[in-house]
């Protein structure tokens, strides 16, 4: 009997078959492509096309027959199966992806599982040092795959004395239900797959079919929006998981709302407009890639979403497609035509964009510019000064309750999660106690409990700097400002309003993060955003000491080799020389004859 391998390349090699991945389709919501086994009985095909006869071909690379990505190969020999229940759903699940995918992606799954959309190492080591769980956050420990140790698993029967007891089980209900090993939660804007299917399979907002299979139900949801692997990806597959305030949603000048329900927005004649991705969001500037059409996967490539093979400890430190890379930049730097979508052209340079399919001129760094003269902003990002607005989210109470009272939550009830949403409108229902039970996102079991959350509040106009891990000055943002509450199951609170302590005792846990807003302008913000600004230098808003106003004032980051400015770099944007005042006249009247040199 031919070999797993052998039948797969086989079927590689087949162009326009219909036998493919599509017997199973309407009976369980389908979600990836796969790979190989043995050879079945070919009636198994037939039987599965009488009834999804119109179904679409899932793509030249992936022309398969129905049993090889949706049955195990002990039943692909099997000429009838009883009902659905051998079928396997979805091929690309973490859990079945070996068997299914492996004999042709052995090296895609292999690098899948050390990046970070794999571990998802840095959000769960970072929140694990900012508790008091492990004594520092890089380079990462635990991961979901790879060589990183498994997430414990929490002890059920151990009553939580501290945040550090219970930050694994807060990180596996509430904060990985975007990872890649589940499914979407079932909400607007929200349905996907998981495994490989999590990105290559389309779903529309509603999560149903769109497709030619009359045997589809399509008044129901949880469905691809058609049988079909899609490679390059668009960017309203990426906002699955990239909503809410994430990197990804300002790409678009998504900004989401508070959780009250007097924050639904717009109000019109027939009510509130429907949400997507859990809550409303305002509608700020978008980002000028966003607006020229270029898709996310223009500049994060293979290497930057799947992975590279080797296995980081958090976002930044993955290797991307620079600004520079595309536009040049201080001393003479050219853009680099090795970058795919670079096209070279005389003294021009333009973009061929992959999801768009369009090129674009690229505008170049001009050297004369007032800012781009000044030699020591060869160490600010781009986005730093190019950066429109960023997420500031302060002050992030979090709660787990295991007894949750009907009033306190009323109004509130919309947490952008749509499974702690089904449960909080509950309570309300009900008008009496209620003691809740939520999935753990991780092995899927349901444990009493639910973690709900909320802010102190959320801005958007202050930029706050510090020195990322290449030493270069970059926006910061509060990634977390956790205080940590526990409610037991006779109501009473355990923990209130706890703020957790770092692992390494140095401070409490909390941290500002230096990052990358996805909200660029062509124009820079002015001078004075940064240079004479509190906020950017890190001391806050205003003077004074208030619980608000300590939110505002910079925490260390999580990770090794970051920081927040140093005194001397303080004093520099709050008392600028003579020379920045003179270069900062020349900027206001638009002048280009700036000779490079020190503005500090």
């Amino acid at each position: 009997m031919p070999s797993i391998g052998s039948t797969m390349k086989r079927a590689c090699a087949r162009q326009n078959r219909l036998g493919a991945l599509w017997a199973v389709f309407a009976v369980c919501f389908f979600m990836a492509t796969g790979a190989g086994g043995e050879v079945r009985d070919a009636r198994m095909d037939r039987r599965c096309l009488s009834c999804h006869a119109r179904i679409e071909s899932m793509g030249p690379d992936h022309d398969f027959e129905c049993g090889v990505c949706h049955l195990q190969p002990a039943h692909r020999s099997l000429s009838w199966l009883d009902g659905h229940r051998k079928v396997v759903r979805n091929p690309s699940d973490p859990r079945w992806v070996r068997t299914f995918c492996m004999p042709c992606h052995e090296q895609e799954i292999g690098i899948v599982e050390k990046g970070l959309h794999g571990t998802v190492a840095g959000i769960i080591n970072q929140t694990r040092y900012l508790w008091g769980a492990q004594e520092k956050a890089s380079p990462p420990r635990y991961g979901l795959s790879g060589p990183l140790a498994p997430l414990p698993e929490p002890d059920p029967m151990a009553y939580p004395e501290n945040p550090a007891q219970l930050v694994d089980d807060f990180l596996r209900r509430r904060c990985l239900r975007c990872h890649i090993h589940t499914e979407g939660s079932t909400g607007d804007g929200l349905y996907r797959a998981s495994g490989c299917a999590a990105c290559h399979v389309p779903y529309e907002d509603d999560g149903r079919y769109r497709g030619s299979d009359t045997a589809v139900d399509r008044e129901k949801a949880g469905y691809p929006a058609r049988h079909v692997f899609r490679s390059p990806i668009p960017n309203d597959q990426c906002l699955r998981c990239h909503n809410q305030n994430h990197v990804g949603a300002d790409y678009m000048g998504l900004f989401q709302h508070d959780f009250s329900e007097r924050y639904r927005s717009p109000v019109g004649a027939s009510g509130t407009s429907k949400r997507i991705y859990g809550l409303d969001y305002h509608h700020l500037a978008v980002d000028i890639h966003a607006e020229r059409g270029l898709w996310c996967v223009d500049c994060h490539r293979k290497a930057d979403v799947m992975g590279d093979g080797k296995v980081y400890g958090y976002q930044m430190a993955v290797p991307k497609t620079s600004c520079s890379g595309c536009h040049g930049g201080f001393r003479g730097a050219r853009p680099d035509p090795s970058i795919p979508g670079v096209v070279a052209g005389g003294s021009e340079f333009r973009f061929r964009t992959r999801g768009a399919k369009r090129l674009h001129r690229l505008p170049l760094f001009d050297a004369d510019v007032v800012a781009h003269g000044v030699m020591e902003h060869e160490r600010v990002r781009c986005s730093a000064c190019h950066a429109q607005w960023s997420f500031q989210d302060y002050g992030l109470s979090v709660i787990r309750e295991d007894r949750l009272d009907p009033l306190k939550w009323l109004g509130l009830e919309a947490q952008g999660d749509p499974v702690v949403e089904k449960v909080l409108l509950e309570v309300s229902r009900m008008r009496q106690p209620l003691q809740p039970a939520t999935r753990d996102r991780v092995s899927w079991t349901l444990k009493k409990g639910a973690w709900s959350l909320g802010w102190r509040y959320r801005r958007w106009e202050l930029m706050p700097l510090g020195v990322d891990h290449e030493g270069r000055f970059s926006i910061v943002r509060p990634l977390y400002q956790f205080i940590v509450s526990y409610v037991d199951e006779a109501g009473y609170a355990a923990l209130d309003g706890i703020i957790p302590i770092r692992g390494d005792f140095t401070s409490k846990g909390w941290a500002f993060s230096p990052y990358v807003p996805h909200t660029v302008s062509p124009a820079g913000r002015s001078c004075m955003s940064c240079h004479l600004s509190r906020s950017a230098a890190g001391l806050g808003w205003m003077d004074g000491t208030t619980p608000d106003l300590d939110l505002t004032r910079p925490a260390p980051p999580a990770v090794p080799g970051m920081r927040l400015l140093s005194g001397r770099e303080r004093q520099r944007l709050l008392n600028p020389s003579k020379r920045w005042r003179k270069l900062r006249f020349r900027a206001l009247r638009n002048t280009r004859d700036v000779p490079m040199g020190d503005a500090g």
